[in-house]
C-alpha cells in the first residue's frame, strides 16, 4: 500500500507542477467560488465578461481569459462549489495562482485519499487508481472527480446505513454521477423512506441548476460541437462534409452490438456503462476516473476491457482543445479523432473472447460425492463387550455443499484460494447462499462480489472462512435468468490478493 501511494503522489507532484496545458476547468471552478463570494448565482446562466465586470476581481479575469470571454453555467453540486469559496476566500492573499495552485493540490490529495480508502477491500480499484496515467494526470489538473469517489469509497468503511447513505448523497452533491453508486446502494433493498430521503436531499441540492434550466435553458455554445457519436451529425454539417457522420453512423452500429452482447452475456455493470460513455455528448480524458471504478468491479469482462481502453482513448478528446478552431473544420481531422476515442474500445468489446467459465463444477451426483472429508472414527481402544453388542455407527451429517471448484494454484508467492464450496449453482430469489472457501494461512479477508455489490466471507479458522447470505425476496425481472460471474478475493494483511471467478445463475 505504501509503495502504490509513493508511487502516485510522485506522479501528482510532477502533474502538479506542470502549468495548465490541457484543460481550464480548475479555472471554472474557482470562478464559481468567487462568484459565490460577490454574491452572483453560478449556477443561473453563463457569464461574460460583461457580466462580471463591475467586480474588478482578478481571479474572475483571469478566469474569463482561460474561457475565452465566456464563463460556462455551474453544473456542480453545492458541496463542490461552497467547498470552493472556502478555498477561494483561503488562498486570497496568494493571487489568482495560489488558488489554482490550492485547487490542484486538494485534488491530488483526494485521489491519494481514493486510492487509500480502497486498499483494504477493493485493491483491484486501488492498483488501477494509482497507476493510471490518465487519472493521475486529471487529478493533477484540478478536475473534481476524486473528489465525489473519495465520498463514495469512505461509504464503503461506514458501519451504519445512514451514514453510507449521507456519504454517498454528498457525493452526489459534489458530481451528478455520483448518483449511481447510490442508486446501486439502495437497488433491490426496501428501503423506502432512505430513498426518498436521499432523492429529496438531491433535488434540494440541485434545484438552483433546474430551476435555471427550466427559466432559461441549456447554454449552447458558438464554438465546434464537442467530438461525439451524438454530434456526429452536428459535427458533418459544420465541416461541410459526410465523413464525420459516416464515421459516426459506423462507430454506432458497432457500439450498439457491443453494448447487446455485453448485456445478454450478464455482463450488466459493464455493459450499462459502456453503453452511457457511446451517449455521452462529450467523451472527456478526465472521464478515465468514472471508467476505471467500472473496470475494477466488473471484473475481465469484454466490456469492462473495452472500458478500460476507452479511459486512455479518451486522451484524443484533448485533440479539439488543443487545436485551433477552425482547423476542426477537417472531415479527416474530424473523421480520425472519432476513431481514436472508440475504435480500439469497441475492437476489445466485440472481439475479445469472454472469459471462459474457469471453475468446472463437479459431476452431478448423490451429495456423497462430493462432501467434506469424513471425520474420522476415533482410535482411541474400545473397551471389551460381547460380541452381540454392536457398536453405535457414526452419524453422517448430509452435505450441503453441492458445487465444489479447486482453483488452479496461483503465482508463487501470492495467496492461495484452496476450494470454493456453494449450495447450487443456481441461485434463486429469496433464497440461501451457503459458501465456504479454504485458503493459505496467510489470508486474512475474503469477500464474493458480483454485480458492483460485495459480501464479506467471516473468518472461522486461518484458512477457513464460511458464511451464508439470503439473498433478496424482490430482484427486477431483468436481472433474473441470466448467469454471472462472482469473484471471490482472497487478500492477505500486507495488501496481496487473489480473484477467482464462478460462473452462477440467478433464477426466480
Amino acid at each position: 500500500m505504501q509503495a502504490r501511494l509513493a508511487v502516485a503522489a510522485l506522479a501528482l507532484v510532477c502533474g502538479v507542477a506542470i502549468p495548465l496545458r490541457l484543460s481550464d476547468d480548475v479555472w471554472a471552478y474557482a470562478a464559481y467560488g468567487a462568484q459565490l463570494a460577490h454574491g452572483v448565482d453560478p449556477w443561473a446562466h453563463a457569464y461574460t465578461a460583461a457580466d462580471l465586470a463591475r467586480y474588478a476581481d482578478p481571479l474572475l479575469d483571469g478566469a474569463l481569459r482561460a474561457w475565452n470571454g465566456s464563463l460556462p453555467r455551474d453544473v456542480y453540486g453545492p458541496v463542490f462549489t461552497f467547498a470552493t469559496a472556502l478555498v477561494v476566500a483561503a488562498t486570497r492573499p496568494l493571487g489568482p495562482a495560489g488558488t489554482i495552485f490550492a485547487l490542484r493540490a486538494l485534488a491530488s490529495l483526494a485521489l491519494l485519499a481514493c486510492i487509500a480508502l480502497a486498499q483494504r477491500k477493493r485493491p483491484r480499484l486501488a492498483r488501477l487508481l494509482a497507476l493510471h496515467p490518465v487519472v493521475l494526470w486529471s487529478a493533477a489538473e484540478g478536475h473534481n472527480d476524486a473528489f465525489w469517489l473519495a465520498l463514495v469509497l469512505l461509504a464503503d468503511h461506514l458501519r451504519s446505513v445512514p451514514a453510507r447513505l449521507t456519504a454517498l448523497v454528498a457525493a452526489g452533491a459534489v458530481k451528478a454521477v455520483a448518483v449511481v453508486a447510490l442508486g446501486g446502494a439502495l437497488l433491490g433493498r426496501r428501503r423506502p423512506v432512505a430513498t426518498a430521503v436521499a432523492a429529496l436531499a438531491l433535488i434540494v441540492a440541485y434545484a438552483p441548476l433546474i430551476w435555471s434550466l427550466v427559466a432559461h435553458g441549456i447554454d449552447h455554445g458558438n464554438g465546434a460541437p464537442r467530438i461525439s457519436l451524438s454530434h456526429a451529425a452536428a459535427l458533418a454539417g459544420w465541416s461541410g462534409s459526410p465523413l464525420p457522420l459516416a464515421v459516426g453512423a459506423a462507430l454506432g452500429v458497432a457500439g450498439l452490438a457491443a453494448v447487446v452482447r455485453a448485456l445478454r452475456g450478464g455482463d450488466l455493470a459493464a455493459g450499462a456503462a459502456l453503453a452511457a460513455w457511446l451517449a455521452l455528448p462529450a467523451p472527456e480524458p478526465w472521464y478515465a476516473t468514472w471508467l476505471v471504478p467500472v473496470v475494477a468491479l466488473a471484473g475481465p469482462t469484454p466490456a469492462a476491457r473495452a472500458l478500460f481502453a476507452a479511459s486512455v482513448t479518451g486522451l484524443a478528446g484533448y485533440v479539439q482543445d488543443a487545436v485551433p478552431g477552425t482547423a476542426l473544420r477537417d472531415p479527416a481531422l474530424l473523421g480520425g479523432t472519432m476513431l481514436a476515442l472508440y475504435a480500439l474500445p469497441l475492437i476489445v468489446a466485440l472481439f475479445q473472447p469472454a472469459p471462459s467459465p474457469q471453475p468446472m463444477p463437479t459431476p452431478p451426483g448423490p451429495p456423497a460425492a462430493t462432501s467434506a472429508p469424513t471425520p474420522v472414527a476415533t482410535t482411541t481402544p474400545a473397551p471389551p463387550t460381547p460380541p452381540a453388542t454392536p457398536s453405535p455407527q457414526a452419524s453422517v451429517t448430509p452435505n450441503p455443499f453441492s458445487y465444489v471448484v479447486d482453483p488452479t494454484p496461483g503465482p508463487s508467492g501470492a495467496p492461495q484460494i484452496i476450494e470454493i464450496s456453494l449450495n447450487d449453482r443456481v441461485l434463486h430469489m429469496g433464497g440461501m447462499m451457503l459458501v465456504k472457501v479454504t485458503t493459505s494461512s496467510d489470508v486474512t479477508a475474503v469477500v464474493a462480489r458480483s454485480m458492483g455489490r460485495q459480501i464479506a466471507i467471516p473468518q472461522g479458522a486461518p484458512g477457513y472462512f464460511a458464511g451464508q447470505q439470503q439473498l433478496p425476496g424482490s430482484i427486477p425481472f431483468f436481472l433474473l435468468n441470466r448467469t454471472y460471474q462472482i469473484e471471490f478475493v482472497a487478500t492477505t494483511a500486507d495488501g496481496r490478493s487473489t480473484i477467482y471467478a464462478l460462473p452462477m445463475r440467478l433464477e426466480r
